[in-house]
């Protein structure tokens, strides 16, 4: 017995704003998978309010900043953008723990200093440590400044950072 193929278009007719709507409540990694399906499901990931919400949700503080300057570049751009910036910013702070540690010390002040440093950078949410900081790569020093930080700086709950950590231990 021979499979017939699907019907032709099916996902492409689907109306735009029910596309956008799809594509809106989606997390990042989603957004760009499936914009990766078809040109018109790249179109609507592609979308400025697509990217304005996950912007808003990742970095709420610079939610105002943003609108200013997505006048000037699309959202997605200004997304990936920022993500660099706390990319930039908390790779200095793994490579100077990573410096302590490869000199076979790490003091309490190197500690310190690493978590004070990620305070000290405007806009890192826990999302960032997450991204950044959480991964079997890395050493259980760089992990548990993401958990100090994330608990002490962000406020986030006990109970939600341990949680993130085995996710990301058992499945990442």
């Amino acid at each position: 017995m021979e499979l017939s193929p699907a019907p032709a278009g099916r996902w492409a007719d689907l109306p735009e704003d029910i596309a956008l709507a799809v594509a809106s409540r989606l997390q990042e990694a989603d957004v760009c998978a499936l914009g990766g399906c078809s040109r018109s499901w790249r179109a609507a990931c592609d979308a400025d309010c697509v990217w304005e919400r996950l912007f808003r949700c990742r970095w709420p503080a610079a939610a105002a900043e943003a609108a200013v300057a997505s006048r000037v570049q699309g959202r997605k751009a200004l997304y990936i953008n920022q993500h660099r910036r706390m990319n930039v910013a908390i790779s200095n702070v793994v490579e100077f723990v990573g410096s302590s540690l490869n000199n076979g010390w790490l003091e309490s002040e190197c500690y310190l200093k690493a978590i004070a440093d990620l305070a000290l950078t405007a806009d890192i949410g826990f999302l960032d440590v997450q991204f950044f900081l959480f991964s079997r790569n890395h050493s259980a020093i760089i992990n548990l400044i993401g958990l100090h930080f994330s608990i002490a700086s962000l406020h986030v709950p006990v109970s939600k950072a341990l949680l993130v950590i085995l996710l990301y231990f058992s499945y990442g």
